[in-house]
């Protein structure tokens, strides 16, 4: 059995100019960019929709929702098909778009070289791994928005 300080199997994520870490678990599938269908009045974050697994998904820039500028050339990106975290949720699975595929990392206290929180609300923190920099979102906070938007697909 797993020692339980053996930390959380992750995804170091790149997106374009930071990375993203996200638990391996959060992650239900990797995919090939498709450009989403686009969906009338939303924010410019929410880039629109794929159809996946017979389930129309929304996709989002993370960057975007970040105060970012929209990522140029997403035709070389990756869909990163996010899990739920909230099981009553409408919204069961929702896309971030990612610039390259992941990397697999066991990650735990120990594995920061440093950690400071977000001012913003999408993110819960910054991590710096081996003179690198990675974002955490928040799943959570992320989960509500869309929920605001889960009837336009």
């Amino acid at each position: 059995m797993a020692d339980l300080n053996d930390g959380v199997r992750s995804m170091w994520i790149p997106l374009r100019g930071v990375n993203m870490l996200l638990p391996s678990i959060s992650v239900a599938e990797v995919s090939n960019y498709h450009m989403p269908r686009e969906l009338p009045d939303t924010p410019e974050w929410l880039l629109g929709s794929i159809l996946w697994r017979d389930q129309t998904v929304p996709v989002i820039s993370l960057e975007v929702l970040c105060g970012e500028n929209m990522p140029a050339n997403l035709v070389y990106s990756r869909i990163m098909i996010i899990n739920s975290i909230r099981t009553d949720s409408p919204v069961q699975f929702y896309a971030i778009v990612a610039a390259g595929l992941p990397r697999l990392m066991q990650f735990d206290e120990n594995t920061a070289d440093g950690m400071e929180p977000s001012i913003l609300d999408a993110l819960q923190c910054r991590v710096s791994v081996d003179r690198a920099t990675a974002v955490i979102p928040d799943l959570d906070y992320i989960q509500g928005l869309l929920e605001q938007y889960r009837d336009i697909g």
